[in-house]
């Protein structure tokens, strides 16, 4: 999990955001975002495909996380490995946690699932599968 202090978003804004890292394939990292905002979304443990926004939630005390936190997978970004150590290096991205092996792999397969899932960032997250 990740701290990134300029996300860029799909509207064209910025601002500090939490992501997960998905997978790489290419030279191109697949990313989803957090949120801490429920918005009808569930609050059971893992993948939540029948939500209105497809997510996977993780509770508190979860991965080192103090707050209720939904990964957003209704929507993937992708970022080039240049820019990624580029921002590493400045400071703008920040490793926060690791997820647990068995925990990153439920969001993985949970994104798979996903309706929104580009076929290149179906590959990339395939190709990285823990």
């Amino acid at each position: 999990m990740f701290f990134h202090e300029e996300f860029y978003f799909h509207d064209g804004e910025t601002g500090e955001k939490l992501f997960v890292a998905l997978g790489n394939v290419a030279s191109i990292h697949v990313v989803a975002k957090t949120t801490s905002k429920q918005h009808g979304r569930g609050t059971s443990f893992g993948c939540q495909p029948e939500d209105r926004f497809h997510n996977a939630y993780l509770p508190p005390g979860c991965c080192y996380l103090r707050c209720n936190t939904w990964v957003c997978l209704d929507e993937f970004y992708e970022f080039g490995s240049k820019a990624v150590l580029a921002a590493r290096f400045s400071g703008l991205i920040k490793p926060v946690c690791d997820l647990p092996k068995e925990i990153t792999r439920m969001i993985q397969e949970c994104a798979l699932e996903s309706l929104d899932i580009s076929p290149a960032q179906t590959e990339a997250v395939r190709a990285s599968l823990v």
